[in-house]
């Protein structure tokens, strides 16, 4: 029974509801269809807009005062650190290059004394050399150009 009572109880409001559109359509539509509704509309709109920034306003203000990192800290950091890695990858580069003009110096510098030493190098020639070890290093101060 009291599925009857709830089913025509929703059957009424249904009605009463088709009742009320179709009696007051007409006259929404035209307040709907007039100037001021519009002007009225855009108003709302526009204050909405302007809450929407205050409250976005105070919400920044909120997060610096808290000195916690908001969304354009981060986006700062990430420029920054985009630029340094750039900067970064510009010294590799030239690192790089200098590192094979230096090999290509030695490959030249070793074939030379190469053809310039030629057959006649006996072994006693390049053992007579100074032995170039960490004793030799530290007993003699080293000038600023040999540094590393």
């Amino acid at each position: 029974m009291t599925e009857e009572s709830s089913t025509n109880g929703s059957e009424q409001f249904r009605k009463f509801v088709d009742d009320f559109l179709s009696t007051a359509a007409p006259a929404l539509e035209d307040v709907v269809n007039s100037k001021a509704y519009g002007e009225m509309l855009g108003q709302a709109v526009g204050n909405l807009v302007a809450l929407n920034r205050m409250n976005n306003d105070v919400m920044d203000l909120t997060v610096r005062n808290l000195r916690i990192a908001g969304r354009a800290d981060v986006v700062s950091l990430h420029r920054q650190l985009a630029r340094n890695e750039d900067k970064l990858e510009m010294v590799l580069e030239i690192v790089e290059r200098i590192e094979e003009e230096l090999a290509a110096i030695r490959r030249l510098g070793s074939e030379t004394a190469d053809r310039t030493a030629g057959p006649e190098s006996s072994p006693a020639r390049t053992s007579a050399r100074k032995p170039t070890g960490k004793s030799s290093t530290r007993s003699s101060p080293r000038s600023p150009s040999d540094r590393d």
